[in-house]
């Protein structure tokens, strides 16, 4: 299994980030528009962070 890139390893984080923030602004029950913008964020950044695979490199 190749090492994650730096770039793989912050989209990862952010990802994570972002899911939890999105569970948590469902919690408190927030705006229906920040809860549909976080989660378009995290699908964006867990795409990226598969693109940016080093086995995709080839």
């Amino acid at each position: 299994m190749a090492k994650p890139s730096g770039l793989q390893i912050r989209n990862i984080i952010a990802a994570v980030l972002m899911a939890a923030a999105f569970v948590w602004n469902l919690v408190i029950g927030g705006p229906w528009w920040v809860t549909a913008i976080v989660g378009v964020a995290c699908l964006l950044s867990s795409f990226s962070a598969y693109l940016n695979r080093p086995s995709a490199r080839r």
